[in-house]
């Protein structure tokens, strides 16, 4: 077993590619086991007899718990050596794949969603911080990229490999499917990590920034869970729900407030004063949206408005992801040398412009345009978002690349939540205003406007891109 050691010393180059392939695996079973369950919410509403708000919990569980593990990870990596707590994110992870699997009750499904979740929280930004940590600045941009290519197919084939599991077998199969691969990941960790990050003082945990983050995530996430899709057509209700939004930002403004305040913040808000940083997280979270809102409509589009089987929404998605692993894989040694302004900008007008060629394309959908407008998006979001994240990792010191990584990591988290349920009640919502007056296409049009809406917002992070570095 390879010998514990301090972040100041070197590791070889063999000892360097073992630990690139165990985070490589561990992110590998945390992505793939989220995107293969994510699209069987109704099998599980059929399976143990719930409505849509209970089977909404399937996710709205992970994303919540995934958030603490997020919150807890700049702590825990300050606190502990990197391998146990790697360690036992893993284990924790087949701890909740065992708990689904034999899950009695849908209750108990939600509760392995919730440990699955927590352990993924973890993993993906002690990864990011270890590779930072063990490998020099010139190779960021490559070994980002192939982070980032590794997780997209995961997040490109857990969808189809998901929906064939249900269909031939059973639903519990989604969360036995994982745990051969978390098995061996877990035997890497143990013989093949380092003992990186060893503690060298005590840090203070922030309790109160810790209770209160929660606390209102928590009631965020039951408020959007109720919103009602004639919420802007009401009066009543677009007062409402104006005065809760409000209530919920400065709510947020002030924990905000607190947490910058802090010695030892739960997350460290002041990572954002770094304007490369900042502006790299920005963009990260626009593209998140994006790829986001195509994962939501795409299948509605296909299915619904086309009557087309889910088999190419299927294949649609994975061309798409494709050709994004290709272009990050491009992206990543550009950027190393060119640094991420000139790629960032190209990419994002890149997935802009796809955004309104899908609002256009509605107007007469073709499966085989669909799959060309989607893969230029995946070219777009290869040359926007990870050489851009890169970056703003590669800004910062080291030491706090793993608090970096997980406050962008929870940015994403909050905002894509709230972005997709104001899209879903929007859709709808608009879709059942255009029944009402007659038109024939009203989902359509209410997926055309927010691609638009989406295009417009994706445009305005050029000015972000512009504020990056030339060359790192």
């Amino acid at each position: 077993m390879m010998a514990s050691l301090n972040s100041s010393q070197e590791l070889t180059s063999n000892s360097r590619h073992q630990v690139l392939l165990t985070l490589l695996l561990g992110g590998t079973v945390i992505s793939f086991g989220n995107s293969a369950l994510n699209p069987s919410i109704p099998i599980f509403m059929s399976v143990f007899d719930v409505d849509i708000v209970m089977g909404g919990w399937v996710l709205n569980a992970y994303v919540l718990s995934m958030s603490v593990g997020l919150m807890l990870s700049g702590y825990l990596h300050k606190e502990f050596a990197f391998k146990p707590v790697y360690l036992t994110a893993i284990i924790g992870f087949m701890l909740g794949s065992v708990i689904g699997m034999c899950a009695p009750s849908m209750t108990m499904v939600i509760v392995a969603r919730a440990i699955q979740g927590l352990s993924g929280g973890l993993t993906i930004p002690l990864s990011i911080g270890m590779l930072y940590q063990i490998y020099p600045q010139h190779r960021h941009g490559r070994v980002m990229a192939l982070w980032g290519i590794v997780i997209m197919m995961s997040l490109a084939f857990g969808p189809l490999i998901g929906a064939y599991l249900v269909e031939q077998f059973a639903w519990w199969t989604l969360f036995a499917v994982t745990l051969p691969l978390s098995a061996v990941v877990t035997l890497m960790v143990w013989r093949l990590l380092p003992n990186i990050g060893s503690p060298k003082a005590s840090k203070t945990f922030d309790t109160i920034g810790f209770v209160s983050l929660l606390i209102w995530l928590l009631a965020l996430m039951t408020w959007l869970s109720t919103l009602k899709t004639d919420f802007y057509t009401s009066l009543t209700s677009v007062i409402k729900t104006s005065l809760v939004a409000a209530m919920f930002l400065i709510s947020f403004m002030v924990w905000w407030a607190y947490e910058r305040r802090q010695s030892q913040p739960l997350l460290n808000v002041r990572l954002f004063r770094n304007t490369v940083y900042l502006h790299s997280t920005i963009i990260s979270v626009t593209q998140t949206l994006g790829l986001m809102v195509g994962l939501l409509l795409l299948p509605i589009l296909v299915q619904e408005v086309m009557g087309e089987s889910a088999l190419w929404t299927g294949v649609i998605l994975m061309t798409a992801t494709l050709m994004s692993s290709i272009t990050t894989h491009f992206a990543g040694k550009r950027v190393d040398k060119h640094g991420a302004r000139d790629i960032g900008i190209l990419g994002i007008i890149l997935s802009a412009s796809s955004m309104l060629l899908l609002a256009w394309c509605l107007y007469q959908p073709t499966l085989w345009l669909l799959m060309l407008i989607m893969s230029l998006q995946g070219v777009g979001v290869g040359l926007a978002y990870l050489p851009t994240t890169t970056v703003g990792f590669s800004s910062l010191a080291k030491e706090v690349v793993t608090e970096g990584a997980a406050l962008n990591n929870i940015s994403r988290r909050i905002v894509s939540t709230i972005f997709i349920t104001l899209v879903t009640v929007y859709v709808a919502g608009r879709g059942a205003q255009l029944l009402a007056t007659g038109s024939t296409q009203s989902v359509g049009t209410a997926i055309q406007e927010v691609f638009v809406m989406l295009a417009v917002i994706l445009f305005l992070t050029i000015f972000s891109a512009r504020r990056l570095p030339k060359a790192v």
